[in-house]
């Protein structure tokens, strides 16, 4: 397996998502230490300067779409279609900021559960035609489209979500010639009761990009309860640098020799600090450092 190193930024360094110096420092850091890639939303100054500080740096980006379709409640399987315009046309902007800046990759998520599953991927589906169609009317050549299982019950109440259910929507998109990739989440999965290696079993075909998240997802009373993206260092949570070294054990198997595989650190900062901060995470995580 060849590991893509990538850091979620908006997320491990929050600054950057609206501050362009922030997102100048943060990316000059981040390819100083020896990243390949950044995966993040910007909607604040400067937004004209993010593909020159990429040039510079050499990051290969990902640009997520999910972040403002979540907190816009902007659900590309909505099954009013006044609403799913709506989700499609966010998204087209997202498809349009990314190309700007010299993105191709945009990460989406299906949107939230519809009270009749098989209407809401009917949707969904129409939705991902949609901005393939967009992007290829547009000549985005080098346009790629990933989407993100979340969890179905727990926090985000996703549509897409169960491995089984995200294949088969995948295999449908490809059907109709639709290249559609994944995202898989290490969080999300377990959220979602589910083997997070059993899921990269199932969908393999359709994915090289996954994150690295966690979770509390045994103790209910606990305020970090569920979806909150801890740090690999805290107690009680699912991932910890052991059991994520394991994993990747699992995972050279599953892609062996030169596949690639971009993961993706997809953590919060708690401290004041988001670079001393990085440093140790980064430094409980040898088994992906490149040699």
């Amino acid at each position: 397996m060849k590991i893509i190193n990538s850091v979620c930024t908006s997320l491990v360094f929050p600054e950057s998502r609206k501050k362009i110096d922030a997102f100048r420092a943060m990316a000059e850091f981040l390819s100083a230490k020896g990243m390949d890639s950044i995966e993040f939303y910007h909607d604040g100054d400067g937004r004209d300067k993010i593909g020159p500080i990429l040039a510079d740096t050499g990051l290969d980006p990902v640009y997520i779409a999910v972040i403002p379709s979540k907190e816009q409640k902007q659900h590309l399987c909505n099954i009013d279609e006044q609403a799913r315009q709506a989700a499609v046309e966010l998204h087209r902007s997202c498809i349009d900021e990314a190309q700007f800046n010299g993105i191709g990759r945009v990460m989406i998520c299906s949107g939230a559960m519809m009270p009749d599953v098989e209407k809401g991927l009917e949707s969904l589906g129409r939705s991902v035609e949609e901005l393939f169609e967009y992007a290829a009317k547009k000549n985005y050549s080098n346009f790629v489209l990933t989407m993100e299982p979340c969890d179905t019950w727990m926090e985000a109440y996703q549509l897409i979500g169960p491995y089984a259910r995200t294949k088969a929507f995948v295999e449908t998109m490809r059907d109709k010639g639709l290249p559609l990739q994944l995202t898989m989440d290490a969080a999300h999965t377990v959220e979602e009761g589910e083997n997070f290696f059993e899921a990269m079993q199932a969908t393999k075909p359709y994915c090289n990009h996954i994150h690295f998240a966690n979770c509390n997802i045994t103790e209910k009373e606990n305020p970090l309860y569920g979806d909150k993206h801890l740090g690999f260092e805290y107690p009680n949570t699912v991932w910890t640098p052991e059991t994520l070294g394991t994993l990747v054990q699992q995972l050279h198997g599953l892609y062996p020799g030169d596949e690639p595989m971009r993961i993706g650190l997809e953590v919060l900062c708690r401290e004041e600090d988001p670079y001393v901060y990085f440093e140790k995470m980064w430094a409980s995580l040898p088994f992906i450092h490149k040699t």
